[in-house]
């Protein structure tokens, strides 16, 4: 669902964002146990070895399931200088950080990193509408929507769709329109996934839903916006 316009089409994204972020991105859902980053490591070599012998197969088995689809493998494994290149990153990357998600309340992940000493915050909990990542956009959206915050959820649209939409508009869109019920649904599906991992780059973020469905997120400035969900 989107805030006024059909789902887009999703854009094809760089061949290295798509790959590293969408590899590390398996780090937020474990802990930071040494035994946890020896298996980081290892899945870090897998990854490694998979693109320099240019098996693909293998290298998908290293990505989510969300961002497997968006990943030109070919491109990857074109040429033996760019293998060698991946297979050097990946091998050998300059740092792992486990992350973690905490939840404060049933719709409320918290992202939690390990310093090497201790888990502190990535984000401010203290925030009830927040825009500073892709996952508290999400999680600001559930909230606003349930609170019927409209002046909250317009600002939480790109600026292309607030051009023509009032707050009225999101209220009858969500409380009395012909989708206000597919709205609350997604809305309440959405919520039943807010700690998934989220593929990102800096400009765009990527939360798949199950079913072939995702929600799409964009950057404004500083602040994260939804494209649909």
């Amino acid at each position: 669902m989107s805030f006024a316009h059909p789902r887009p089409s999703s854009p094809q994204h760089d061949v290295a964002f798509v790959v590293l972020v969408a590899f590390l991105s398996l780090v937020s859902s474990i802990g930071c146990g040494r035994r946890e980053l020896r298996d980081l490591e290892r899945a870090s070599d897998a990854a490694s070895t998979a693109v320099r012998r240019g098996d693909t197969r293998a290298l998908s088995k290293q990505v989510i399931v969300g961002a497997r689809n968006r990943i030109d493998y070919a491109a990857i494994v074109a040429d033996k200088q760019r293998r060698a290149d991946w297979a050097r990153r990946l091998g050998k990357p300059d740092a792992i950080r486990p992350g973690a998600t905490l939840f404060v309340a049933a719709d409320q992940p918290l992202a939690v990193v390990w310093t090497g000493h201790a888990w502190v915050f990535a984000e401010d909990p203290t925030v009830v509408y927040d825009q500073s990542s892709p996952r508290a956009a999400l999680r600001s959206l559930v909230r606003a929507s349930m609170m019927e915050r409209w002046d909250v959820l317009l600002g939480l649209a790109p600026e292309r769709y607030r051009l023509g939409l009032s707050e009225d508009d999101l209220r009858r869109a969500w409380t009395e329109g012909e989708y206000a019920a597919a709205l609350r649904t997604s809305r309440d599906h959405l919520r039943q996934r807010l700690a998934d991992p989220i593929v990102s780059d800096a400009h765009e973020a990527v939360l798949d839903l199950g079913d072939g469905e995702s929600a799409h997120l964009e950057r404004e400035g500083t602040r994260w916006v939804i494209v649909d969900f």
